[in-house]
């Protein structure tokens, strides 16, 4: 039960970011001339390069200090195991175009 409405809390916010980068696509076409892709595979491709990007980053500034950082991490209550700098890098990357969004807001 705990895990389906983690799936269903992870499944809502991938859909929320994706949905605000698609739109932040869209605007950005408006403004000039774009490419054959669809803006919702765009954004999907470049949900998954943010946090790869950010994974690998994290990684390496892991690596560089020479810091310990589990390889799993139990998820209490649920009962089931993450990588934490995968999930780190999946938020960070979830979180990203509502931030990108405050930011513009902040600017006009």
């Amino acid at each position: 039960m705990a895990i389906g409405v983690l799936l269903v809390l992870v499944g809502g916010a991938v859909l929320f970011s994706v949905r605000e980068k698609q739109r932040q696509i869209v605007l950005r076409e408006m403004a000039g001339p774009s490419d054959r892709s669809s803006p919702l595979s765009r954004a999907i491709a470049e949900l998954v390069g943010t946090a790869g990007g950010i994974y690998l980053s994290l990684n390496l500034a892991r690596d560089f200090l020479a810091l310990s950082v589990p390889d799993r991490v139990a998820v209490w209550p649920w009962r089931f195991e993450v990588e934490p700098l995968a999930a780190v890098s999946l938020t960070l990357a979830l979180i990203q175009p509502y931030v990108s969004s405050l930011l513009r807001a902040i600017k006009r």
